[in-house]
């Protein structure tokens, strides 16, 4: 019991010399940030005023101000002053705002048009404003063009406390043909999301814990419509982890998250239905080149119940399973698995990829199984845009390992 008691008292002597081997953190100050608001980036953090200007804890926070993606660059000096130093944190910010006109081309044939705002770090909190209009051909048997409106908000750290608040709304009309003939299928869709992020360490790292409803309603009309769907209220429950890094060109660590929501008649729903739904990620370096990584990605769903004919889940097409065309299997139950490596190619924005996949989907949770497996190999040259918000693009080809056929790929990663 001494020696345990004397190994405790050595170590916290040690730790005290080690904080009193550095000067102390006088004034954290900002430069750069134009838009941004100092608490943004103070909350990523994990040194303050009054601490040890420790090196290692401090370029966690240069990294912590770096992870929030709202930057090109983040750059630390330190100044001496009267009883410390000063820490200056200069930034780079990157463009926030954009309207833009819309126009997306696929290489499995799917096309859209339309308008977009953008606006990423509205008002300097970090929140983030998304409305779309715009008219898509999915090219899915019988459905024709549709026309979509989607608004969303997100509002990490809500009043400056640990909570988060989201919601979109949306709708989508599009022409169907029937058995019998054509009618007009109309959805509308409203989700509302609160969230808590426990952190010991940079406050958008760590675990997140979220709830909230999602209500959509289906609707058909026309001489030939069947039945709609009616309505549905679903509670929603997910859990998140983080501990995802960006390097400007790269980005390394792993998240994962499981949501489960549900749906039935006893609250106030036309219909029952349960799903749930699961991903993980990791990204790591590897060798000594920088921005040279590995990417591992896990995809899965279960839908249960719900009004016959619908299918929830798809695979094929320019973002899973490359090599096949777009939403070739439908169904109830997925899996999608992928592996990635990217190189620089000369300039640290433009990397080669070789691309591996594996997945399946099932027409209802109780079919799913591994003896068929949907495969593809491929490569690709993948661009990121440092000047704007998570914007990377890729064009590639990617041939089945089945035989089945190969294709290009493209769009947006």
């Amino acid at each position: 019991m001494k020696r345990l008691a004397t190994a405790l008292l050595l170590l916290i002597s040690l730790q005290s010399f080690a904080d009193d081997a550095y000067p102390t953190i006088v004034e954290i100050a900002f430069e750069g940030n134009e838009v941004t608001r100092p608490q943004v980036m103070l909350r990523e953090m994990v040194v303050k005023v009054g601490d040890p200007a420790d090196p290692a804890q401090i370029e966690k926070s240069r990294q912590g101000i770096q992870d929030l993606g709202l930057f090109r660059r983040v750059n630390l000096r330190q100044e001496p002053v009267d009883g410390g130093v000063r820490l200056v944190f200069r930034v780079d910010e990157r463009y926030y705002f954009l309207p833009l006109p819309r126009g997306d081309v696929k290489s499995d044939g799917r096309y859209s048009y339309g308008a977009q705002l953008r606006w990423d770090n509205v008002t300097g909190r970090n929140h983030s404003l998304y409305v779309l209009v715009e008219q898509e051909d999915r090219k899915r048997q019988g459905i024709g063009k549709e026309t979509n409106f989607v608004a969303s908000y997100r509002a990490p750290f809500a009043f400056g406390s640990p909570y988060a608040l989201s919601g979109s709304v949306g709708y989508t009309t599009r022409p169907v043909q029937g058995d019998l003939g054509e009618y007009t299928e109309d959805f509308r869709t409203v989700s509302l999301r609160g969230s808590r992020t426990y952190s010991d360490g940079a406050a958008s790292q760590g675990y997140t814990v979220g709830t909230g409803v999602n209500w959509q309603q289906q609707r058909t009309s026309g001489e030939f419509a069947p039945a709609a769907y009616g309505d549905a209220l679903a509670p929603v429950l997910q859990i998140r982890y983080r501990d995802f890094h960006n390097h400007i060109y790269s980005d390394v660590g792993r998240w994962w998250s499981v949501s489960v929501e549900g749906a039935h008649r006893e609250l106030g729903s036309d219909y029952n239905y349960t799903a749930w739904n699961a991903a993980y990620a990791s990204y790591f370096n590897v060798g000594s080149l920088e921005h040279q990584t590995v990417h591992l990605k896990a995809y899965t769903g279960l839908y249960f119940s719900g009004p016959d004919g619908v299918r929830q889940f798809g695979l094929g097409g320019s973002s899973a399973l490359r090599s096949y065309d777009s939403n070739f299997i439908e169904g109830n139950a997925y899996y999608y698995l992928t592996a990635e490596y990217a190189r620089p190619l000369y300039w640290r924005w433009l990397r080669g990829v070789v691309i591996a996949e594996a997945g399946n989907v099932f027409a209802h949770p109780e079919d799913a199984n591994f003896q068929k497996v949907y495969s593809s190999i491929g490569v690709a040259l993948r661009l990121r845009l440092t000047h704007f918000v998570d914007f990377e693009m890729e064009i590639g080809y990617s041939y089945s390992l089945d035989g089945s056929g190969a294709r290009l790929f493209g769009g947006r990663v």
